[in-house]
C-alpha cells in the first residue's frame, strides 16, 4: 500500500480560544462549543483519514501545552514538524514528533511555517502557514493553514498530490 503525504498547519491545540475564529462561515463544518471540541472534530478526522504510514507535515504552531503535544503524538503517521512562532518549548519537548525542522525542501518547494521572502524562493514554490486565512496573492505561495485548507478542499489536512494538481511543481 502507497503512503501518502499530507499538509496542515496551525491547529493552535490548547489555544483555549481557538474554536472562537473556527465556524461554519469559515468552512468548518459546525461551531464549536469551546478547544476541547475543536480538538476531537481535528483528531476524529485525522484518524479516520491518516494511515499508521502516511507521513504529516506540520508547518508550525501545533500545540500550546504538553498535554497537546501528548496527543498529537498518539495520532497516526510519521509526523514532522516545521517550527512555527508559537513552537517555543524545549527541543526534549517536541520529541513527541519524528523529525523537527526548520526551513527545508520537500520534492521542490520550500516548507516554512510564515512565508518566506520572493527573493529566497530560487525558482521554488513555497508551502507555508502562519497567515491563516489570509492567501498571499502570488501562486508561488500555497498556505497550508487549516482556516485555507478547510476553505479549499474541506478538510483540515491536505495531501501532497492535491497542492500539485492545484499550484502545479516548482519545476526544480
Amino acid at each position: 500500500m502507497v503512503s501518502n503525504v499530507y499538509f496542515s498547519s496551525d491547529w493552535h491545540i490548547g489555544h483555549k480560544n481557538i474554536h472562537k475564529f473556527r465556524h461554519p462561515d469559515k468552512g468548518f463544518p459546525i461551531e464549536f462549543a469551546n478547544e476541547q471540541e475543536h480538538r476531537d472534530w481535528l483528531f476524529d478526522w485525522v484518524r479516520t483519514n491518516i494511515r499508521k504510514r502516511d507521513v504529516l507535515y506540520l508547518l508550525g504552531d501545533i500545540a500550546f501545552d504538553q498535554e497537546a503535544l501528548e496527543a498529537v503524538h498518539k495520532l497516526p503517521a510519521r509526523k514532522i514538524l516545521v517550527k512555527g512562532n508559537h513552537c517555543t518549548k524545549s527541543k526534549d519537548q517536541y520529541k513527541v514528533f519524528d523529525s523537527i525542522l526548520g526551513l527545508s525542501k520537500y520534492k521542490g518547494f520550500w516548507l516554512s511555517h510564515a512565508p518566506i521572502h520572493p527573493t529566497e524562493l530560487r525558482g521554488r514554490k513555497n508551502l507555508h502557514g502562519h497567515t491563516h486565512s489570509v492567501v498571499l496573492d502570488d501562486p508561488n505561495y500555497f498556505n497550508c493553514c487549516i482556516e485555507n485548507l478547510m476553505k479549499e478542499f474541506g478538510s483540515p489536512c491536505v495531501k501532497f498530490d492535491d497542492i500539485v494538481d492545484m499550484v502545479g511543481g516548482s519545476g526544480v
